[in-house]
Parts: structure tokens; C-alpha cells; sequence
């Protein structure tokens, strides 16, 4: 028999939720509440850029990414599901039309990685947004993030200089200094055409 002195133990279901939910709300303060400056000083990197991806405007025409070498690249991955990406849209549009960013050509692609083509353009019909909206069904293993919104600066050499995972007030006086001292820099030299394999039998006498 139970002992009738025993108090029972008190229900800690709700408490473990609240805890939960609490933590989730602080590691959402912490990396995707908009507003938040990135980092630069501790996001700034060095390795090359993947020019070999094959992307999708909203026309479902090709775009080549190798199109864009030889420029500075503000590149964003971002989706129409995800809140975060979202948030931090009209920021990236806000720095994208200063004026001198714009005199330093430098390209903003915002690549959506939705399953549904049409959710995207649904989403940016009415939006008069300065960045080119483009479309992905892969992700080469330069751009592979563990979460998005993640963006990605990609020199005039070729060089991915900068990388940040998670919202972030883009539209700021040392963004814009971080991608102007990036626009200055020298470009890659082209590289060379690929040789033509000679046919079977040719020069052959």
C-alpha cells in the first residue's frame, strides 16, 4: 500500500515546454531576429567561388553563375517558407539601391531554394526589389549551409570573402564599406578557353 504521507510529485510537463519554448526564443534573438548586423569580422573567409551552377530566373530560363565573374557578388540563399529569409529581404533590397553600390556594379542575387518556382514569383510579383531573383534545384558544396538565410560575398577575383548564416540588417554603413573595399579589388584574369580535342585521324598523312 501506498504511504498516504507521500505528496505526490508535481507535474513538470509545462515547465519543460516553457523552458523549451524560452530557449528556442533566445537562440532565435541570437541568430535570425532581424536587425542584427553581420558579423563581417568574424565572417570573413577565403576560398573560391563555384562559377559551375546552372540557376533559373522566374521565366524558367537558364542563368549561369559564371556570368557574373569578374564582378562583386552579393549572393543570398534564402526561400518564401522561411521567416527569417523574409525578414531580412527589404534590407538587402535597401542596400542594393545605394547609389554607390550601384556605381560599383555590384550584382545582388537572391536564389531561392522553394521547391515550387511559382511560389517565388508569386511572392515577388508586386515587389519592386533591386536584386536579381533567380531560381535553384541544387547547391554546389561551396554555398552548403547547415540553415538560411545564408549569404555569401564573392570578389571580383573569384574568392568567396565573406560568409553569414542568418538574418541580418544588411543595410549598413559597414556593409556597404566592406563591399566597396571588395569592388575595388582586381578581377581574375579569364581563364583560358577549353582545348578543342583533336578527332580521331586528324593530322594523320
Amino acid at each position: 500500500m501506498s504511504d498516504p504521507t507521500t505528496k505526490p510529485r508535481p507535474d513538470r510537463t509545462w515547465l519543460i515546454i516553457g523552458l523549451v519554448f524560452v530557449a528556442f526564443w533566445v537562440f532565435y534573438l541570437t541568430f535570425f531576429l532581424p536587425g542584427r548586423g553581420p558579423e563581417l569580422a568574424e565572417a570573413v573567409v577565403d576560398r573560391p567561388a563555384d562559377f559551375k551552377w546552372s540557376l533559373r530566373d522566374l521565366d524558367g530560363k537558364p542563368v549561369d553563375l559564371a556570368s557574373f565573374r569578374g564582378r562583386t557578388v552579393f549572393l543570398n540563399i534564402w526561400a518564401t517558407w522561411c521567416p527569417p529569409c523574409v525578414s531580412e529581404m527589404p534590407s538587402i533590397a535597401e542596400l542594393a539601391s545605394r547609389d554607390r553600390i550601384k556605381e560599383q556594379n555590384i550584382a545582388f542575387l537572391c536564389i531561392s531554394v522553394d521547391r515550387d518556382i511559382d511560389k517565388v514569383r508569386d511572392f515577388v510579383r508586386d515587389k519592386k526589389w533591386p536584386m536579381t531573383i533567380l531560381h535553384a534545384t541544387d547547391m554546389p558544396p561551396s554555398y552548403e549551409t547547415e540553415a538560411i538565410p545564408a549569404t555569401f560575398v564573392i570578389s571580383p577575383a573569384g574568392r568567396i570573402v565573406a560568409a553569414e548564416v542568418g538574418a541580418s540588417d544588411w543595410d549598413r554603413p559597414e556593409i556597404i564599406q566592406f563591399l566597396l573595399k571588395t569592388a575595388a579589388t582586381p578581377a581574375a584574369p579569364a581563364p583560358p578557353p577549353a582545348a578543342e580535342t583533336p578527332a580521331p585521324g586528324a593530322g594523320a598523312r
